[in-house]
């Protein structure tokens, strides 16, 4: 059970009124506000704004002193500035001044903020648009940069969808694969055609004859991310439902907070489409609470709060026992065949699959298993020397199949695969410069996959049998000297540094940089000059990278998830880009949250990973093995979506596409490479992709989850208990149950005692 304190209201701290600037053209230059990084907007070209447009094309306006105008045939329109409570208004107007109705328009404000984070320093203030939520009848969100500085958006106006201005959509057509590592800008789409996901405005496409709209998005800041949600439900009129954690095992409850003027109605829709009211009281002002009971099975219940004529949604979720996950995982990797090629993310489902042998072992499963591995690895892999035969400097492959070995020895208990692992760290040390940075050619790799944590996860076993092998004891030490390099060096240079593709404060940069570092402070002797200089560069790093992590989201099947939006052009062949968030490598973050857990105890952490992986989970339905590659968060985006061609299966096609909010499938379980053949990894359209990288999600699984349990007692004596049960034995003394018997671990903050043969780490 999920024990949980009830919400403490946070009252939002009034900021003085922004300045602001303008250019010649009625756009805006800067807007600041106290005591944070201006927000930049761009000032020329297709990009710049605030504009107005129709169709995606730029509008004539004229005017001055923040007072702007326009008209077409049959449209008039308006943009106007003004300063409201500390918020920046901008105020939008249309007016059908035609003869007849109008349909399918697409009416749209480009705000122009320049959001591109393309160097160091640079992209520590440039805000990145972390969250944009479009309700039926309002609009929230805000902006963050790596600093921590938030600028909120708001409207109390149903805004249709939105719009990311990815720099591999229009403005550098056409199109090539590698390219999009940045977003430009943003748009909001206030009036968008169909199809428009559930819970968007409907009939958001038209404006009758002699019809008028009108629409205020305010700009403004905060201090902390627990400002954002109060501030904004302040400016829309709006309740806005949160949870303490999202997503739960069966008979688990989940506590609800809402924030709202006034007491809404919650009604809960079942996924067996049941529904049901939910009970608030109150618990402060502007604040109400509730704890929800989720008994209707496993799946995803659709909260809508209504007051005032406003209705906005939430999303919680029931999971299934995490070995069903596991189980599931390896009949997946043979389902969605593994491939051999230049990419670790076509092979990278062999990893669970071996994690499911070790823990539930079953003969004929495995060997299929094995024999897919005997066709695939030697294909890139000398099977006598264990080292790469091709794509050498891509040295993510080469960690990541260290880290395959270790789990193969693991499962099969051979000591050659353990050796097979160290050699492969080996050779990744013959890629590490003399200042500790593992590199592909001249290219700081060390937090592209995490190299050292692949090494670091050699290093554990090796320790296990150094203290009675000379083998293993110089393996160990060796591997530790080339770690400690690397750490060293990212803990003095933390987001100084380079990632793979293009240049970017990149979500797996930060994510694995802070992941290796709080995994090396675990390393260290507790309460150490070490291992408080590692977690002090760690944490710095995860409260940087909050700007590019999912926090605030009401919707379990993307909170605590990170934002990527670039795989989609090579994991399964779609283009242009879109946030697909949970991917796989948003189990990147996960493993740093455990380590800073179990370093400092901070709850912020446990709850971080409870609602991350529960997240990530979800992309599999083990009911089923019907995997997704990532969920799509923006609302409507064209694509070019690469399907099965009917007329030569096995071959794929582009077809125009819109998708939205939605989940996307694997196409490995149709798209493959021939028999005993290598493979490129992407656009060489001959069987390779890249979507089994959904698999790391169930190698953090298989780390962080399967065989563990936590449980954490606060100072008020309140606790919470994740994938385990608890009773008070006595005043400070507890007993923990784990939930299923695969569970080996339980850490915890508190004295507690738990089933024979279970370890408890004391964190």
């Amino acid at each position: 059970m999920l024990i949980f304190c009830l919400f403490i209201h946070v009252w939002v701290t009034a900021r003085p009124s922004p300045e602001y600037r303008m250019t010649e053209k009625g756009g805006l230059s800067e807007v600041v506000f106290a005591g944070q990084a201006p927000l930049v907007f761009h000032i020329k070209g297709a990009l710049s704004g605030p504009s107005l447009l129709l169709n995606e094309e730029a509008l004539t306006l004229s005017g001055s002193n923040g007072q702007y105008s326009g008209s077409s045939t049959s449209l008039n329109y308006g943009l106007a500035y003004s300063v409201e409570g500390g918020q920046l208004a901008i105020k939008v107007k249309l007016h059908n001044s035609g003869a007849s109705d109008l349909n399918g328009l697409q009416f749209s404000i480009q705000l122009g903020l320049n959001t591109e984070m393309t160097s160091f320093p640079e992209w520590r203030t440039t805000y990145f648009p972390t969250l944009l939520r479009c309700e039926q009848t309002h609009f929230w969100g805000y902006l963050m940069n790596p600093n921590g500085d938030i600028v909120t958006l708001a409207s109390p106006d149903p805004v249709a969808s939105y719009r990311l201005a990815y720099n591999n959509y229009k403005f550098n057509w056409p199109y090539e694969f590698g390219s999009g590592h940045l977003i430009q800008t943003l748009t909001l789409d206030l009036l968008n055609p169909q199809p428009l996901p559930e819970g968007h405005p409907r009939n958001a496409d038209r404006l009758r004859k002699g019809e008028s709209k009108s629409w205020t998005v305010y700009l403004g800041s905060v201090r902390a991310l627990s400002d954002v949600i109060p501030a904004t439900a302040a400016l829309t009129g709006a309740a806005t439902v949160t949870a303490d954690v999202y997503t739960v095992t069966e008979g688990e409850n989940v506590r609800l907070a809402v924030y709202s003027a006034a007491k809404p109605k919650i009604t809960a829709f079942a996924p067996n489409g049941t529904r049901r009211q939910i009970s608030l009281s109150k618990a402060g002002d502007g604040m109400y609470q509730a704890v929800f009971a989720p008994r209707s099975g496993k799946g995803v219940y659709r909260l809508t709060a209504t007051t005032g004529g406003k209705t906005s949604e939430a999303c919680v979720s029931v999971r299934y026992p995490w070995s069903d996950y596991i189980a599931s995982a390896r009949r997946t990797a043979l389902k969605y065949r593994q491939k051999a090629s230049s990419n670790e993310e076509s092979w990278l489902g062999f990893i669970p699959a071996a994690i499911a042998e070790e823990y539930f072992p079953e003969n004929e499963l495995d060997g299929k298993v094995e024999e897919m591995y005997r066709e695939v690895f030697p294909l890139m892999y000398d099977t006598v020397t264990h080292l790469p035969t091709l794509w050498h400097d891509r040295i993510q492959n080469h960690a990541i199949a260290a880290s395959l070995h270790v789990q193969r020895y693991k499962a099969k208990k051979d000591e050659n695969e353990l050796r097979a692992a160290a050699r492969l760290a080996d050779f990744l040390i013959t890629k590490q410069n003399a200042d500790g940075v593992y590199c592909n050619g001249k290219t700081h790799y060390t937090s592209v996959h995490y190299i050292a944590k692949s090494i670091m996860e050699v290093m554990a076993e090796e320790k296990k049998l150094a203290a009675t092998s000379a083998e293993w004891n110089s393996n160990y030490h060796r591997h530790y000297y080339s770690v400690t390099k690397a750490m060293d060096e990212l803990a003095e240079n933390r987001d100084n540094i380079q990632t793979e593709g293009e240049l970017t404060f990149e979500d797996g940069m930060i994510a694995c940089s802070y992941t290796q570092l709080s995994m090396f402070a675990l390393i260290q002797p507790k309460g150490s000059t070490e291992r408080n200089k590692y977690v002090e560069a760690a944490e710095y790093m995860y409260n940087s990278h909050r700007c590019l992590s999912q926090h605030l989201i009401p919707d379990s099947r993307v909170h605590g998830a990170s934002i990527r939006f670039w795989e989609s052009q090579y994991d399964i062949l779609t283009h242009p880009n879109f946030i697909n968030s949970p991917h796989g490598w948003s189990a990147w973050r996960i493993y740093g949250a455990k380590y800073l857990y179990e370093a400092t105890g901070k709850e912020t952490y446990l709850l971080d990973i409870m609602s991350a992986l529960g997240a990530c989970a979800q992309l599999l339905d083990p009911s089923t093995d019907h995997l997704n590659w990532a969920f799509v968060c923006d609302p409507y985006v064209q694509v070019k979506y690469f399907i099965e061609d009917e007329s030569n299966p096995g071959k794929g096609i582009r077809r125009d596409s819109i998708i939205g909010r939605q989940y996307l499938t694997m196409i490995s379980d149709w798209y493959r490479a021939p028999a005993n053949q290598w493979v490129t990894g992407y656009g060489g359209y001959d069987g390779g992709c890249c979507d089994n990288d959904v698999h790391e999600i169930f190698k953090c699984m298989g780390e962080i989850a399967l065989t563990s349990a936590y449980f954490h007692l606060r100072p008020d004596g309140t606790s919470i208990a994740w994938n385990c049960s608890a009773r008070r034995l006595s005043e400070g003394k507890w007993h923990v149950c784990p939930s299923e018997r695969c569970v080996t671990t339980v850490y915890s903050n508190a004295d507690i005692q738990t089933e024979k043969g279970i370890f408890v780490k004391k964190i």
